[in-house]
Protein backbone atom coordinates (compact mmCIF):
# COMPACT_ATOMS: atom_id res chain seq x y z
CA UNK A 1 0.00 0.00 0.00
CA UNK A 2 3.18 2.87 0.83
CA UNK A 3 4.35 1.33 -2.42
CA UNK A 4 1.59 2.19 -4.14
CA UNK A 5 0.60 5.89 -2.51
CA UNK A 6 4.35 7.07 -2.65
CA UNK A 7 4.94 5.51 -6.01
CA UNK A 8 6.37 8.35 -8.88
CA UNK A 9 3.95 6.66 -11.36
CA UNK A 10 1.21 8.11 -8.96
CA UNK A 11 3.07 11.29 -8.64
CA UNK A 12 3.37 11.92 -12.22
CA UNK A 13 -0.42 11.05 -12.85
CA UNK A 14 -1.60 13.06 -10.07
CA UNK A 15 0.49 16.13 -11.44
CA UNK A 16 -1.07 15.66 -15.08
CA UNK A 17 -4.40 15.56 -13.63
CA UNK A 18 -4.10 18.57 -11.42
CA UNK A 19 -2.51 20.96 -14.33
CA UNK A 20 -5.06 19.84 -16.80
CA UNK A 21 -7.47 20.83 -13.85
CA UNK A 22 -5.87 23.94 -13.64
CA UNK A 23 -5.51 24.91 -17.30
CA UNK A 24 -9.94 24.09 -17.91
CA UNK A 25 -10.00 26.45 -15.13
CA UNK A 26 -8.01 29.48 -16.70
CA UNK A 27 -9.74 28.59 -19.71
CA UNK A 28 -12.92 29.17 -18.47
CA UNK A 29 -12.28 32.26 -16.37
CA UNK A 30 -10.93 33.34 -19.56
CA UNK A 31 -13.39 33.21 -21.62
CA UNK A 32 -15.96 34.19 -18.05
CA UNK A 33 -13.90 37.41 -18.31
CA UNK A 34 -14.47 38.16 -21.93
CA UNK A 35 -18.04 37.45 -21.50
CA UNK A 36 -18.56 39.64 -19.18
CA UNK A 37 -16.40 42.51 -21.14
CA UNK A 38 -19.08 41.91 -24.05
CA UNK A 39 -21.61 42.45 -21.19
CA UNK A 40 -20.64 46.01 -20.70
CA UNK A 41 -18.77 45.14 -16.91
CA UNK A 42 -16.25 47.45 -16.94
CA UNK A 43 -12.89 46.11 -16.10
CA UNK A 44 -12.66 47.93 -12.30
CA UNK A 45 -16.14 45.39 -11.45
CA UNK A 46 -14.29 42.85 -12.39
CA UNK A 47 -11.21 43.39 -10.70
CA UNK A 48 -12.78 43.92 -7.60
CA UNK A 49 -14.68 40.93 -7.97
CA UNK A 50 -11.42 38.73 -8.59
CA UNK A 51 -9.66 40.46 -5.45
CA UNK A 52 -12.39 39.66 -3.29
CA UNK A 53 -12.96 35.65 -4.91
CA UNK A 54 -9.49 35.25 -4.19
CA UNK A 55 -9.66 36.21 -0.79
CA UNK A 56 -12.31 34.51 0.23
CA UNK A 57 -11.36 31.00 -1.87
CA UNK A 58 -7.32 31.71 -0.28
CA UNK A 59 -8.78 32.10 3.41
CA UNK A 60 -11.01 29.09 4.08
CA UNK A 61 -8.32 27.03 2.31
CA UNK A 62 -6.22 26.94 4.96
CA UNK A 63 -8.16 24.37 6.60
CA UNK A 64 -7.85 22.38 3.77
CA UNK A 65 -3.99 22.53 3.86
CA UNK A 66 -4.53 21.52 8.04
CA UNK A 67 -6.55 18.58 6.68
CA UNK A 68 -3.90 17.69 4.19
CA UNK A 69 -1.55 17.44 7.29
CA UNK A 70 -4.24 15.03 8.94
CA UNK A 71 -4.36 12.67 6.23
CA UNK A 72 -1.02 12.06 5.30
CA UNK A 73 -0.31 9.58 7.59
CA UNK A 74 -3.35 7.40 6.77
CA UNK A 75 -3.12 7.78 3.01
CA UNK A 76 0.23 9.05 2.05
CA UNK A 77 1.29 12.80 0.84
CA UNK A 78 0.51 11.80 -3.30
CA UNK A 79 -2.78 10.78 -2.67
CA UNK A 80 -3.88 13.17 0.30
CA UNK A 81 -3.09 16.09 -2.14
CA UNK A 82 -5.09 14.58 -5.13
CA UNK A 83 -8.13 13.52 -2.97
CA UNK A 84 -8.53 17.30 -1.65
CA UNK A 85 -7.41 19.13 -4.49
CA UNK A 86 -9.43 17.59 -6.74
CA UNK A 87 -11.45 14.59 -5.82
CA UNK A 88 -12.74 14.50 -1.92
CA UNK A 89 -14.20 17.15 0.45
CA UNK A 90 -12.35 18.10 3.86
CA UNK A 91 -15.57 17.50 5.57
CA UNK A 92 -15.56 13.78 5.22
CA UNK A 93 -12.09 12.78 3.81
CA UNK A 94 -10.77 13.28 7.19
CA UNK A 95 -13.73 10.68 8.43
CA UNK A 96 -13.11 7.67 6.18
CA UNK A 97 -9.58 8.12 5.70
CA UNK A 98 -9.04 4.90 7.85
CA UNK A 99 -11.67 3.35 5.53
CA UNK A 100 -9.58 4.35 2.65
CA UNK A 101 -6.34 3.20 3.98
CA UNK A 102 -7.93 0.02 4.56
CA UNK A 103 -9.99 -1.14 1.88
CA UNK A 104 -9.84 1.29 -0.62
CA UNK A 105 -12.37 3.47 -2.86
CA UNK A 106 -11.53 2.40 -6.16
CA UNK A 107 -14.98 1.15 -6.45
CA UNK A 108 -16.61 5.01 -7.13
CA UNK A 109 -14.62 5.33 -9.87
CA UNK A 110 -15.84 2.23 -11.65
CA UNK A 111 -19.41 3.29 -11.08
CA UNK A 112 -18.37 6.82 -12.10
CA UNK A 113 -17.04 5.96 -15.29
CA UNK A 114 -20.22 4.51 -17.03
CA UNK A 115 -22.87 6.09 -14.98
CA UNK A 116 -21.42 9.64 -13.67
CA UNK A 117 -23.06 11.27 -16.59
CA UNK A 118 -26.13 9.64 -16.51
CA UNK A 119 -26.39 10.50 -13.10
CA UNK A 120 -26.00 13.99 -12.87
CA UNK A 121 -28.27 14.93 -15.60
CA UNK A 122 -30.81 13.19 -14.08
CA UNK A 123 -30.18 15.11 -10.80
CA UNK A 124 -30.75 18.32 -13.26
CA UNK A 125 -33.92 16.96 -14.57
CA UNK A 126 -34.95 16.34 -11.25
CA UNK A 127 -33.34 19.93 -9.41
CA UNK A 128 -35.24 22.02 -12.32
CA UNK A 129 -38.62 20.91 -11.31
CA UNK A 130 -38.19 20.99 -7.48
CA UNK A 131 -36.21 21.41 -4.46
CA UNK A 132 -35.51 17.52 -3.83
CA UNK A 133 -32.06 17.85 -4.50
CA UNK A 134 -31.57 20.29 -1.19
CA UNK A 135 -33.74 17.58 0.72
CA UNK A 136 -31.55 14.66 -0.59
CA UNK A 137 -28.32 16.55 0.06
CA UNK A 138 -29.14 17.02 3.45
CA UNK A 139 -29.97 13.48 4.18
CA UNK A 140 -26.78 12.15 2.24
CA UNK A 141 -24.46 13.99 4.67
CA UNK A 142 -27.12 13.23 7.74
CA UNK A 143 -26.29 9.61 7.05
CA UNK A 144 -22.80 10.22 6.41
CA UNK A 145 -22.19 11.85 9.93
CA UNK A 146 -24.82 9.23 11.70
CA UNK A 147 -22.42 6.89 10.31
CA UNK A 148 -18.44 7.91 11.11
CA UNK A 149 -19.18 10.63 13.95
CA UNK A 150 -20.39 7.33 16.45
CA UNK A 151 -17.15 5.62 15.76
CA UNK A 152 -15.21 9.00 16.14
CA UNK A 153 -16.60 8.78 19.55
CA UNK A 154 -16.74 5.49 20.77
CA UNK A 155 -14.05 3.66 19.12
CA UNK A 156 -10.83 5.93 20.90
CA UNK A 157 -11.09 8.41 23.89
CA UNK A 158 -8.25 10.92 23.08
CA UNK A 159 -9.89 10.75 19.47
CA UNK A 160 -13.30 11.54 20.96
CA UNK A 161 -12.37 14.62 23.00
CA UNK A 162 -10.00 15.86 19.83
CA UNK A 163 -13.29 16.12 17.74
CA UNK A 164 -15.38 17.53 21.12
CA UNK A 165 -12.79 20.30 21.54
CA UNK A 166 -13.21 20.96 17.58
CA UNK A 167 -16.72 21.38 18.10
CA UNK A 168 -16.53 23.46 21.03
CA UNK A 169 -14.41 26.15 18.96
CA UNK A 170 -16.60 25.72 16.30
CA UNK A 171 -19.89 26.36 18.01
CA UNK A 172 -17.93 29.31 19.95
CA UNK A 173 -16.23 31.14 16.57
CA UNK A 174 -20.50 30.52 15.13
CA UNK A 175 -21.94 32.20 17.76
CA UNK A 176 -19.42 34.97 17.65
CA UNK A 177 -19.63 35.48 13.54
CA UNK A 178 -23.27 36.17 14.46
CA UNK A 179 -22.58 39.40 16.11
CA UNK A 180 -21.93 42.41 13.57
CA UNK A 181 -18.34 43.29 12.72
CA UNK A 182 -17.07 39.65 13.47
CA UNK A 183 -18.90 38.16 10.22
CA UNK A 184 -15.24 37.27 8.90
CA UNK A 185 -14.71 34.62 11.69
CA UNK A 186 -17.35 32.62 9.27
CA UNK A 187 -14.45 31.96 6.53
CA UNK A 188 -12.43 30.75 9.33
CA UNK A 189 -14.54 28.14 11.60
CA UNK A 190 -13.06 25.44 10.10
CA UNK A 191 -9.72 26.16 9.95
CA UNK A 192 -9.23 27.35 13.75
CA UNK A 193 -11.29 24.45 14.64
CA UNK A 194 -9.34 22.03 13.20
CA UNK A 195 -6.15 23.89 14.33
CA UNK A 196 -7.61 24.49 17.85
CA UNK A 197 -8.60 19.93 17.90
CA UNK A 198 -4.92 19.07 16.86
CA UNK A 199 -3.40 21.20 19.22
CA UNK A 200 -5.97 20.30 22.16
CA UNK A 201 -4.59 16.65 20.72
CA UNK A 202 -1.31 17.33 22.84
CA UNK A 203 -3.04 17.38 25.87
CA UNK A 204 -5.46 14.78 25.78
CA UNK A 205 -2.30 12.32 24.72
CA UNK A 206 -0.70 13.35 27.80
CA UNK A 207 -3.36 13.31 30.33
CA UNK A 208 -5.02 10.02 29.09
CA UNK A 209 -2.01 7.70 27.82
Amino acid sequence: MKEIVNSPLLLGLIIVGILYITAFSLTYFKKAYTHCLELGISKEKLKAVIKSSLFFSIVPSLSIVVGLFVLIPALGTVWSWWRLSVIGSLSYETMISGSVASVGMLSGFFVLIPLGKKLCMSVQKTASASTWKYVLSGVFMLCLFSVYVPVLLIGDTIQALVMITGLIIAVALGILASKPGLKWLNDFIMAFSMIGGMVSSLLWVKLFS
